[in-house]
């Protein structure tokens, strides 16, 4: 939202706080009114504008918006401090003094663009909020049905607007300010570099509730410098984060993704390093990771820590980590692996850890050549289907005999035994 204008009834100033790089017409004149009906100032003082257009003339289609300042007053966008002049825009509609007057009082390092509309006449946001909802609703979950904001780390202007393309910010912390929590409000990430890869240094972090950030795929690099946070941090809930390739600094200890809020959805992400583990979440219902790539992690590919639950792990390949997941904490419950690839991890592909509750590994898993296992269970309740990558000859023996063998191989030792679900079973199954 923007922030309110300033009246000087004095010198007959409207000021453009210095927060916003921006000035909609349409919001210039519903302040305008604003202060004309409800400031007690406003009372002493001739009308401060005129107002034309809106007309409905059918088809989502109106007559464009025309402010007119009268009597000398102006706008003015509040000055910089410098040294590099800003660029600020008024749009949204015609805006132009009395008489042929120029409306814009200049200030310090600020240079204001006016954009006039080109057309007599303006498509209502009607049919775009239309065909907005009717794409979005094509989506699984996580549809963005509000407001779309742009980001580009190459080219962008934090003094933008950043509601089109060609008015991107630059970081990923001013667009963020754009949006409202609970929104629905989506961010496109938009590099325009033409090296082919951009690679922005910024961490990310995300508080908005109901945000969706969207990047290109490998092409957007989140690799930051700093060794003081996450790359990622999603500190909201029903966030969306998808399409963007991520690492850690190159020294420190920091995790690449770290989550706390629920709802979230990683999708299309390729976690390439981390200095600790790839994804981390903690405090968190109904996580969903998907058709995404973690490898050559410190610490674990992705940690499932206290307070997890009903999380979904569905097409992953988890690579070179130390465990490629690992479950472990209090109220860790209800969790689900399925048509993942986890290999070549240097303890465990999986690791279900003591008071984990009906953890379920299931549905077309590739779990193969991990170090330590391919998996172990110290959970309560959970389903492992054996994966498709088959089980060890080790994981097979500690599944079937109670003890390993050569505790067994003196004289006089006492004899091997089936553990007691193997042998129940075994029993039933030759009645």
């Amino acid at each position: 939202m923007p922030s309110p204008l300033l009246f000087d009834f004095h010198n007959k100033i409207i000021t453009v706080p210095i927060a916003d790089s921006s000035l909609d017409v349409q919001f210039l004149i519903d302040e305008i009114r604003s202060a004309e009906q409800n400031l007690a100032p406003g009372i002493a003082y001739n009308k401060i504008a005129d107002a034309f257009g809106k007309q409905d003339l059918g088809g989502g289609v109106r007559v464009g918006i025309t402010v007119v300042l009268l009597d000398g007053w102006k706008v003015a966008f509040a000055a910089r401090p410098g040294p590099s002049t800003v660029s600020v825009t008024i749009s949204g509609g015609n805006f132009v003094g009395e008489a042929g007057a120029n409306p814009i009082s200049p200030t310090a390092y600020t240079q204001v663009t006016v954009a006039q509309s080109t057309s007599a006449t303006l498509v209502s946001s009607e049919a775009d909020t239309n065909l907005v909802y009717l794409v979005e609703t094509l989506r699984s979950m996580h549809p963005a049905f509000g407001t779309a904001y742009y980001w580009d780390p190459d080219n962008g202007n934090d003094a933008n607007a950043g509601t089109s393309p060609s008015t991107a910010k630059k970081t990923f912390a001013a667009t963020q300010a754009l949006t409202s929590s609970g929104n629905n409000d989506v961010i496109f990430c938009r590099p325009t570099g033409s090296g082919g890869t951009s690679t922005s240094t910024e961490t990310l972090n995300i508080t908005t509730n109901n945000l969706k950030v969207r990047g290109p795929g490998n092409s957007m690099q989140l690799i930051p410098t700093a060794t003081t946070d996450p790359t990622v941090t999603i500190a909201a809930n029903n966030v969306e984060v998808s399409g963007f390739y991520i690492q850690t600094a190159a020294t420190g200890s920091q995790n690449a993704i770290s989550i706390e809020g629920n709802n979230i959805l990683a999708r299309d992400c390729w976690v390439g390093s981390s200095q600790n583990h790839g994804v981390t979440i903690t405090n968190s219902a109904r996580f969903r990771m998907l058709t995404s790539v973690i490898e050559n992690c410190e610490g674990n590919g992705i940690n499932l820590g206290n307070n997890t639950t009903q999380a979904l792990i569905s097409k992953a390949i988890i690579y070179n980590c130390q465990n490629g997941i690992l479950l472990s904490g209090t109220t860790v419950n209800d969790n689900i692996i399925e048509n993942s690839l986890i290999y070549k991890n240097t303890a465990y592909g999986i690791s279900i850890g003591t008071g984990v509750n009906r953890t379920s590994v299931r549905s077309q898993n590739t779990i193969i050549n991990n170090t330590s296992g391919n998996t172990t269970d110290s959970g309560t309740d959970s389903y492992i289907e054996t994966p498709t990558g088959g089980a060890s000859a080790s994981e097979i023996a500690d599944a079937v005999w109670d003890e390993v063998i050569s505790s067994h191989t003196t004289s006089g030792t006492t004899g091997r035994a089936l553990k007691d679900t193997k042998l129940k079973a075994t029993l039933a199954s030759i009645k």
